[in-house]
């Protein structure tokens, strides 16, 4: 009984030299500050060709604002253009400028249609 428990130990020890051990996923140290390696910044998608350019987003919002309250003003329905122009700012807010651009395009389609 003694050979069997031996031989079963051997075994058990052989089999955990040979299985590489799990480890967990760890950032690499930074060895200037000791601390980890900072994330790579995210990048924005690239706009689709031929969609507004992304750099007058904060431009167009404005520029809607102003548009859709003259509208109103000359008592035309703009609560779709309004509901774009939310969406927009939305997007606009959480960094998503191409989005934001295309909310701020559809707007100035019902606007124009007023």
């Amino acid at each position: 009984m003694i050979r069997v428990t031996a031989f079963a130990i051997g075994i058990a020890a052989l089999s955990l030299a040979l299985v590489p051990s799990i480890t967990f996923a760890q950032t690499s140290p930074n060895p200037a500050t000791g601390g980890t390696v900072e994330p790579a910044p995210e990048k924005e998608a690239p706009a689709a060709p031929g969609a507004p350019s992304v750099g007058s987003a904060e431009n167009e919002a404005s520029s809607i604002a102003g548009r859709i309250e003259a509208a109103r003003k000359q008592g035309k329905d703009v609560s779709k253009a309004e509901a774009e122009e939310k969406k927009g700012e939305a997007a606009l807010q959480a960094g998503y400028k191409a989005e934001a651009s295309q909310h701020f395009q559809r707007a100035k389609e019902q606007l124009g249609g007023l």
